[in-house]
């Protein structure tokens, strides 16, 4: 018997393989702390599924043209992530591949081992060739057994998925001794409103955006094609990832926050940002921290606004059901 085939298959307590080989499920709360986990110690074909079905998976509602409803993960890139994790563990710093579920928020899967010479958004545009010099015939029998996909392509599947369902992108986060990557399961931020408000990106032009909207370097050639195509603006010579902000400018900062809500369930830091964009005078980080919350609250008192979930810092806002229909019916779309 091989050892690709006593990972996937033997299971820890055969003694066929060390006892570390295994998935571990971990649910934080909205504060941080454990509330529930699981230890999947079975062969890792059927502990990866396990792990992947133990996340709670929400609806979600995506607005711009289309509406629709959809799942907050997406099963299938939930279980391919854990099998790249298998797939390219390094078993000698001990098997155990850790899936951490944030309450209503994302789900990182972390492995150990290095990640190698290039980064993953290469092999999203097709700019690298991976060449991985572990686990040769564990990932060839699970290539085989169609579990993970070759040639890098199962990274560039995981951001053309969350583009396509107008989600956050992947994000990695890679070290000397381990690799992780988080998946998105909610939707908040400028980069979600942009896909609703354009459709589909390409590629290229969705990282771009995605590293402007994360406060992250973005090339002058690659800040020009996303002010060419309107995705992006400059306000006071600072990158702003707000289409039309000049003509979102216009009204009262609480009808902005209203039609910001309109597009969906948004946080505290979106109103921050979006305040931000509008502001035609500087305004210190903490000025519109509390400009926020001061409409934020207004608007809870007045019963057209209520928490979605989350706490007091987390917290997630969203129209109350039936609230200012007038106003509704006024402001259909989105401002970013």
């Amino acid at each position: 018997m091989t050892v690709a085939a006593a990972i996937m298959l033997g299971k820890a307590s055969e003694d066929l393989i060390p006892s570390s080989v295994r998935v571990r499920w971990r649910l934080l709360d909205v504060d941080g702390y454990e509330a529930d986990s699981r230890v999947f110690d079975g062969p890792m074909v059927l502990s990866a599924v396990q792990a992947a079905s133990a996340v709670r998976n929400g609806s979600v509602e995506i607005g711009g043209s289309s509406p629709r409803i959809v799942s907050a993960y997406r099963m299938e890139m939930l279980k391919e992530a854990i099998y790249n994790a298998v797939a390219h563990q390094d078993y000698s710093m001990g098997g155990t591949v850790d899936v951490i579920e944030r309450d209503s928020e994302s789900v990182t899967v972390r492995s150990r081992g290095s990640f190698g010479p290039f980064q993953p958004e290469s092999f999203v545009l097709c700019r690298s060739s991976p060449s991985p010099s572990r686990n040769r015939f564990l990932r060839e029998a699970m290539s085989k057994a169609g579990m993970v996909p070759g040639r890098g392509s199962g990274i560039r599947g995981m951001y053309l998925s969350q583009i396509h369902r107008h989600f956050p992108l992947p994000r990695y986060h890679i070290d000397d001794d381990s690799v992780s990557v988080t998946i998105s399961g909610m939707r908040s931020g400028p980069f979600p409103r942009i896909l609703d408000a354009v459709g589909v990106l390409d590629p290229e032009d969705a990282i771009s955006l995605d590293r402007l909207c994360s406060g992250r370097f973005v090339s002058e050639k690659a800040m020009r094609s996303l002010i060419s195509k309107g995705l992006a603006d400059t306000s006071g010579g600072v990158p702003c990832a707000v289409p039309g902000v000049v003509e979102a400018a216009g009204g009262t900062d609480r009808e902005a926050v209203l039609r910001l809500l309109e597009a969906g369930p948004c946080t505290r830091a979106d109103v921050v940002a979006m305040l931000s964009a509008r502001s035609s005078k500087p305004m210190t980080r903490e000025q519109l921290s509390v400009k926020a919350t001061n409409i934020l609250q207004s608007l809870r008192r007045d019963g057209t606004v209520e928490k979605a979930s989350g706490s007091t810092k987390s917290a997630t806002y969203r129209i109350v059901p039936g609230g200012e229909s007038g106003f509704r019916r006024r402001f259909r779309t989105p401002m970013w």
